[in-house]
């Protein structure tokens, strides 16, 4: 049966187009599609002006942002006087997660790999603190102790490509062979946190990937294609705009290539870690929908104000100590004097289609990661849960990725508007990959956007931390848009650092 049959031409625009619009009309669905964003954000400053003031206890120390780094930090801090404030409606930032009929699904970041013996080890003694890893000593890496997570090899990835299903996303073995043979020198070299590799290797920060690779090896349009998808999935560009240094991270940071290494992605992708540290920290000292809109410099400290989005009011406290692990773009409206330090911050804005489906017309085994490359440079493909485990009431959650280039991000605010073609467009893609139609198999359907989801390792992105030339000894930067890799391993070692800082 030809795939194209599930397809209709005039739906299949790609993303770009459909954001470029105010409103789609046309759409043949007919079920909820329900949208989560914090584009909102401008308009609720402007209307918290009318919100009534109230002061609050003061508070030591002061966390701006509830993703991984936040939480990171909230963990060293536990039993400490500390507040943490995020502005959505739940904790996890980038590592977010929702659920139908009480099955999780990733909204955002959603697996980590075994960590080698020679990882930091500030940031493996707080994931063995939180009972997610353990040391073994017959393969001398670090597992995930819950084993259910860990993704079948056999099951792991698949690439559909023109029509056709195929192994890697480079579509010339012997061009893969060559790549990998190029990157095995650095393999050991490639630690995490990347503060820790050696400085001889830094150099390699200051050229593109494609620079690097075209300077030992021939390649071709098909190559670069295959090479972009994979520089995009894990640092939102293509191989042109990312260092080689982080493409070098990229293949040579575990033994991908010679040994069996851990896939670990619960069904709730990283918000897994996230729980694991909510339950550690507590909750009591974990605010949500709480923004924080300015930070003004005091005696004793700084006074913030926070809005209290679901009260509809500013509260106003006095702290000693803040760790900002929030969007550093959003700066320039909150603390305007730390926001040049990050002026050239370059953000992928990601958003993720989550379709809860029927499980009955699919296959009954799937593939983990479902990679396609498609006439939409956006579209990266979906995770297929079934991969991950069984989900209830007969339901299978597909998760699609789309990875959006800079310029777009403003477009964002159209996806409310248009959230009807954007998941008919994603179920006719992934009905093709099937060769069955998913549409009338649909429950329900997730969009999450994220306008500054993933900072780009672009040349000379990497080694540059802010907080060696921050302006104030008691107001730190946490996460990966602190000149990081974008990374779980990163974000967690950028909060410990953060309080480390802090404690001097």
């Amino acid at each position: 049966m030809n795939r194209r049959e599930f397809v209709k031409t005039t739906s299949l625009l790609t993303l770009p187009v459909i954001l470029k619009s105010c409103n789609w009309l046309a759409t043949d669905i007919n079920f909820d599609v329900k949208v989560s964003s914090d584009i909102g954000t401008g308009h609720l400053l402007l209307k918290s002006k009318d919100f009534p003031l109230q002061r609050i206890s003061p508070v030591e120390t002061l966390i701006v942002g509830g993703g991984i780094s936040g939480m990171s930090a909230a963990c060293k801090l536990k039993n400490n006087d500390f507040l943490l404030c995020e502005l959505s409606d739940n904790l996890g930032g980038s590592s977010s997660a929702d659920s139908f009929n009480g099955n999780f699904f990733s909204q955002g970041a959603h697996y980590d790999y075994a960590y080698p013996k020679n990882y930091g080890p500030e940031v493996l003694s707080l994931l063995e603190e939180l009972n997610i890893i353990e040391f073994l000593p017959w393969t001398e890496t670090w597992s995930f102790k819950d084993h259910q997570h860990l993704i079948k090899h056999r099951r792991k990835n698949q690439c559909y490509s023109d029509g056709n299903f195929r192994h890697d996303v480079i579509p010339n073995e012997e061009q893969k062979k060559q790549l990998i043979n190029i990157m095995e020198p650095y393999i050991d070299e490639m630690v995490l946190p990347t503060r820790l590799i050696d400085p001889a290797y830094q150099h390699f920060n200051d050229i593109s990937l494609l620079d690097f690779v075209t300077g030992k090896m021939p390649v071709d349009e098909g190559f670069i294609r295959g090479l972009d998808y994979y520089m995009k999935d894990d640092y939102g560009a293509g191989c042109k705009q990312v260092s080689a240094l982080a493409g070098i991270h990229y293949f040579a940071c575990r033994p991908y290539y010679s040994e069996s290494v851990e896939l670990f992605s619960p069904p709730e992708g990283n918000h897994y870690f996230i729980k694991k540290m909510k339950r550690f920290v507590g909750e009591e000292q974990l605010l949500t929908s709480h923004m924080i809109s300015a930070i003004n410099k005091s005696k004793n400290g700084f006074e913030v104000q926070i809005i209290d989005v679901k009260q509809q009011l500013i509260k106003v406290v006095q702290v000693k100590n803040i760790i900002y692990a929030g969007q550093k773009h959003a700066l320039k409206y909150i603390y305007p004097e730390a926001a040049p330090l990050f002026r050239e911050n370059t953000y992928a804005p990601w958003m993720v289609v989550n379709m809860v489906v029927s499980d009955s017309p699919l296959p009954a085994v799937g593939y983990w990661q479902n990679e396609m490359l498609t006439e939409d440079e956006s579209f990266m493909g979906f995770v297929d849960s079934r991969s991950q485990q069984p989900t209830s009431n007969g339901q299978r959650i597909l998760s699609a990725y789309y990875c959006l280039t800079p310029s777009l991000r403003t477009d964002l605010v159209n996806v409310e508007n248009n959230k009807m073609k954007i998941a008919e467009v994603t179920i006719r893609r992934i009905s093709e990959y099937f060769g069955v139609s998913v549409a009338e198999h649909v429950h329900k359907v997730f969009i999450k956007a994220m306008g500054h989801a993933m900072p780009i390792p672009s040349p000379g992105y990497l080694f540059k931390d802010k907080n060696n030339i921050r302006t104030e000894k008691n107001l730190v930067f946490a996460g990966v848009d602190n000149s990081r890799l974008p990374l779980l391993f990163e974000a967690i070692d950028s909060g410990i650092t953060a309080v480390n800082l802090l404690k001097g």
